[in-house]
């Protein structure tokens, strides 16, 4: 069996190959990749034996079978300049040399998943109830030691997982290095468990947070937007 289809992202190939996998049925893994649920649903990843991939989460396969309703799967490419890769395709300089480097990939849309808020954010206050949100997905780079920015605003539930070297999702009590007060690391294959995220009156607040490459990283932001303002 294998996915019922499957979507090469934008960015395919310019520092790690990307494949997007609907409605998968042991789609066989032949390399080491990191393997991404996007879904709501379990995903599974099966060798010797079947074992679940929950929502918003990942692991790095290398063999037997993926099956999910909306998995991605990556293959970090080869060689040590990915900087310098990245920009050779391209990639956007998100600060335009005002700032760290920090290079981000061209975006697409990976599909649509039916998300409860209340149970994807941990929120027993919220309704329960699930909503249309269009999943989007885009890769990132920066080099080693650099802190990306500390912001707060994003109009999205987001997460990030560790694609090449080695980072961290960082909080933060104000915009200032010395106020951290939570620091996730995060290596290939790993996501920042949770979204950073609570919803008040309807809309996402962040704390103020950043993330931090500690080695050259490579790492993919997913970001789940409500359909009617995707």
């Amino acid at each position: 069996m294998s996915a019922r289809t499957t979507h090469r992202p934008n960015f395919d190939g310019h520092v790690a190959h990307a494949a997007i996998l609907h409605d998968a049925v042991d789609e066989p893994v032949t390399g080491r990749s990191v393997v991404v649920n996007l879904g709501m649903t379990d995903a599974f990843t099966e060798g010797t034996q079947r074992s679940p991939l929950p929502p918003l989460s990942s692991t790095v396969v290398t063999g037997g079978t993926v099956t999910g309703d909306l998995v991605m799967a990556i293959t970090p490419g080869e060689g040590e300049d990915l900087g310098a890769r990245a920009r050779e395709r391209g990639w956007e300089d998100f600060y335009g040399g005002d700032g760290p480097v920090l290079l981000k990939s061209p975006q697409d849309t990976a599909g649509t998943v039916m998300l409860d808020r209340a149970a994807v954010l941990h929120q027993d206050e919220l309704a329960r109830g699930a909503e249309r949100h269009t999943v989007k997905v885009n890769l990132w780079f920066s080099p080693a030691g650099t802190d990306c920015g500390i912001h707060n605003l994003h109009p999205f539930i987001e997460v990030h997982t560790q694609v090449a070297g080695y980072g961290r999702m960082q909080k933060f009590a104000s915009k200032d290095h010395a106020s951290l007060y939570e620091d996730q690391q995060l290596s290939p294959g790993a996501t920042n468990p949770v979204p950073f995220c609570l919803e008040r009156d309807g809309e996402l607040v962040y704390p103020w947070h950043q993330y931090r490459a500690d080695t050259d990283c490579v790492w993919l932001a997913v970001e789940y937007h409500e359909a009617r303002t995707a």
